[in-house]
């Protein structure tokens, strides 16, 4: 695999989703996956068997060997923004199994997780504008946290963009200001009995 879509991969593993996102864009339009080195092959040589996401990444190489090298050969030999996208598109559409963007189904685990888990700024952003977007749970977490901690904000705006009534966005402001206030005695507490 190139050492290029190896650092975008080891930078995603860090948190750093950006150079992943930004290379992708070099595959624009729908017709991408054209310009990959799979195209035309045989779709069953990158879903190799016993491969999955709650497999062993190290089990699989070792279990299946040689048979790897061909289609990790031609992801390794993928435009860099080409295997970028084929990575980000298993990681959007969630894929729990084939070779994508280099990676077997259960290196990419991890990376899954990861990926769901994130913060998508751009959206917080959004709702915290008052425009009405596609959060998860994290997201909308997010927004409320920010929203609880941020007196400048406009409450109506921060509730159309979540999709909720006013009164609804005050009430989940003062339980995310009850949680931390918690959490704070509840560490407080920690420390003077390790003391």
């Amino acid at each position: 695999m190139s050492t290029d879509i190896l650092s975008l991969i080891e930078a995603a593993r860090q948190g750093n989703w950006l150079p992943l996102v930004e290379a992708a864009k070099g595959a624009p339009g729908k017709h991408w996956a054209e310009s990959a080195r799979c195209a035309n092959q045989d779709v069953n040589l990158f879903v190799p068997s016993g491969d999955g996401p709650r497999a062993d990444p190290d089990s699989v190489k070792n279990k299946l060997g040689l048979s790897l090298n061909r289609p990790r050969n031609l992801c390794s030999s993928c435009p860099v923004a080409v295997a970028a996208r084929c990575l980000m598109e298993s990681l959007k559409d969630d894929d729990e199994f084939g070779i994508r963007g280099g990676l077997l189904a259960s290196e990419r685990s991890a990376l899954r997780r990861a990926w769901q888990e994130r913060v998508n700024d751009n959206a917080v952003e959004s709702a915290l504008r008052g425009c009405t977007a596609a959060l998860n749970k994290v997201d909308r977490d997010a927004v409320i946290a920010r929203f609880a901690t941020d007196p400048s904000l406009d409450a109506t705006a921060v509730a159309r963009g979540l999709g909720v009534r006013h009164e609804y966005l005050l009430k989940l402001a003062r339980r995310y200001r009850k949680s931390q206030a918690s959490q704070r005695t509840n560490h407080l507490r920690a420390v003077a009995d390790a003391v």
